[in-house]
């Protein structure tokens, strides 16, 4: 099945240049998940290399969510697989 992008996804990928040095280094989109107002800061997470493709990136958009329990993500690799929570000790 092929991809889909949803709402909020953003995907970058390497360019190949093909001899051309002064082509932009990456290039990429994202699929706007509300409407976005000029000047506004939209947060973004990337996590390299979508499957099948090591010159890749793939993330999502998200809300500002300042005051909210929630704000701080769930600590995760570059790949996007969670992290082992720290411990108190």
């Amino acid at each position: 099945m092929r991809y889909e992008a949803k709402p909020g996804d953003v995907s970058l990928f390497e360019n190949e240049k093909a001899g051309h040095e002064r082509a932009p280094d990456h290039r990429g989109y994202f699929i706007a998940h509300r409407d976005i107002k000029v000047g506004e800061k939209i947060e973004m997470v990337l996590w390299a290399g979508r499957p099948n493709s090591s010159r890749s990136f793939g993330g999502r958009l998200s809300d500002d969510q300042k005051g909210s329990a929630s704000a701080v993500p769930d600590p995760v690799d570059l790949f996007g697989n969670p992290l082992p929570k720290p411990t108190k000790g």
